[in-house]
């Protein structure tokens, strides 16, 4: 199993949990390796502290995808959760001459947001420019896919080359026996002006605090699905709310609701306000539901649920 961008572990734990329940009711036994590709030393521990409870289970940290070998005689399970949106990505710009990229420049100071008639405090000014003509990069990453051909002059276009290299790695890793489940913001396109910026999990102007706050991009499904359709079938990505509620999210909801009506009516509550959100549904696609989108990947050449078309 391998778990890219594993946070505190919890996901990890759950699906841990689940198959030991399942291979005891099947009576199977099942030894399971466990790869997570995580690059801070806290996180890791964190990680090690909540997947330690497992018992004696094989774990084993990677800084990089690219070093988890491909296995052909074990059946490999993958997920991505929240992990490509962070990934880094270049912004374009088509032009009549090509696709010119976009940088950021500064100026040595700006004036202060307020007038401070007090105070003699400038701050230095971060603004995006466009290169005077189109660079290398631009030029390649503006054509490495044909729905960019399509994208009229004066457009932008968001595209994460890191995102495409995993995604093919992913690609590799499975063709030969395993499935997979990328889940993140974004949808089956590509986008223009997505990007944004996080601060306590706040949404603050994009140059705010350099380096202190959480940069993300929806993620082109799309793109991903090219990268890996050359190793294995990818299906159509669902919205989250299609996905969660053909895999029996009203169903669990309701054993859970039945559980703690009684014992504690504000857990109850709680529980289904949470479920009720990962699945509401929008017009202009500003809630969960709609937000997030699934990916299935399998080595199985027939359709899988709930990815059946």
């Amino acid at each position: 199993m391998i778990e890219l961008g594993p946070g505190r572990g919890t996901l990890m734990a759950d699906m841990l949990r689940v198959i030991t329940q399942l291979t005891r009711t099947m009576k199977a036994q099942v030894q399971v390796q466990v790869h997570l590709v995580e690059n801070s030393s806290a996180m890791r521990a964190m990680q090690q502290k909540r997947l330690g409870k497992q018992g004696n289970l094989e774990i084993q940290w990677h800084a990089s995808i690219d070093s988890i070998p491909p296995s052909g005689d074990i059946y490999t399970m993958l997920m991505a959760h929240e992990f490509f949106d962070a990934l880094p990505f270049h912004v374009l710009k088509r032009t009549e001459e090509g696709w010119h990229e976009v940088l950021i420049s500064s100026s040595s100071f700006a004036e202060p947001p307020l007038p401070e008639p007090q105070s003699s405090v400038r701050y230095p000014c971060f603004y995006p420019v466009l290169t005077p003509a189109p660079t290398p990069i631009s030029t390649l990453l503006g054509t490495s896919s044909p729905r960019f051909q399509s994208i009229p002059v004066g457009s932008f276009l968001e595209v994460s080359p890191v995102a495409f290299k995993i995604a093919h790695k992913i690609g590799e890793l499975l063709r030969k026996g395993g499935c997979g489940l990328i889940i993140d913001y974004g949808g089956d396109t590509f986008y223009d002006n997505s990007r944004r910026a996080f601060k306590d999990h706040k949404i603050v102007d994009f140059f705010h605090r350099p380096g202190e706050c959480d940069l993300t991009a929806n993620v082109d499904f799309a793109y991903l699905k090219e990268a890996v359709e050359d190793s294995m079938p990818v299906y159509k990505p669902l919205t989250q709310s299609h996905f969660l509620q053909a895999m029996g999210l009203k169903e669990r909801l309701l054993k859970l609701m039945k559980n703690h009506r009684t014992r504690d009516p504000e857990k109850a509550k709680r529980i289904e306000e949470a479920a009720l959100r990962l699945v509401s549904v929008s017009p202009d696609g500003g809630e969960m539901g709609n937000q997030y989108s699934v990916m299935g990947i399998s080595s199985n050449d027939e359709q899988s649920y709930p990815f059946i078309e």
